[in-house]
Formats: structure tokens, C-alpha cells, sequence
């Protein structure tokens, strides 16, 4: 089963950090999943990867994910995602990722 993803920042936390949007599919974050994207921030700093690029691939590169749509409030928006598309991201950062997301019980329903 294919889907499309209407929100790969999560509503803004994935772009901005939990810091500056506390809010995660529009609603405010449990602290397990606000620590757990500091942590993937972090991450991602220490291979020279912004989050952002991070999450927008993360949902790019998935086989179910058959569209990812990304608002744009600008058009200067269009050259920041298009970058965020072609930003290099070192194989071994998906598997530090993967092990820093939180457990299902932490997950939307």
C-alpha cells in the first residue's frame, strides 16, 4: 500500500526544532519525542546535515511514500526545498536515525 505524506516536517518541528515549534502533527509534543529530535538534530549536525533535509528525505526515499507534499508560503521557498532535496546525506546518518526515534507507544493513533 503506497500513501502520500501531506507533512514530513511533522508540522514544523522537523524544519524548526522542538525548541522553536514544541507542537509535532500540530499538537504539543510529549518531551520523549521533543528529546528524541534534539537528539536527531544533533545528529545530523555531526555528519553536516540540517534536520530538515533530513525528515524531507527521509519521506522522499521511502517506497510506500508515493508523493510528499511540501507547503510553500513563498516562492523563495521553492530553491530552499529544491536544496533541501540535493543535500547529501551520509548512508550510515539513516541508521543513527532510525535508532533514535521513539517507541511505538510514543507514536501518533
Amino acid at each position: 500500500m503506497a500513501f502520500v505524506n501531506g507533512a514530513p516536517y511533522g508540522g514544523g518541528m522537523l524544519a524548526k526544532g522542538p525548541d522553536v515549534q514544541p507542537k509535532y502533527a500540530y499538537r504539543l509534543a510529549s518531551g520523549a519525542v521533543r528529546e528524541a529530535v534534539r537528539a536527531m538534530r544533533r545528529a545530523c549536525a555531526a555528519h553536516g546535515v540540517s534536520l530538515a533535509a533530513a525528515a524531507l528525505q527521509f519521506s522522499l526515499r521511502d517506497p510506500r511514500v508515493t508523493s510528499t507534499v511540501v507547503g510553500v508560503s513563498e516562492p523563495s521557498r521553492i530553491a530552499e526545498i529544491t536544496a533541501l532535496m540535493c543535500e547529501q546525506i551520509p548512508a550510515g546518518l539513516w541508521a543513527e536515525l532510525d535508532a533514535l526515534a521513539v517507541p511505538p507507544e510514543f507514536w501518533l493513533n
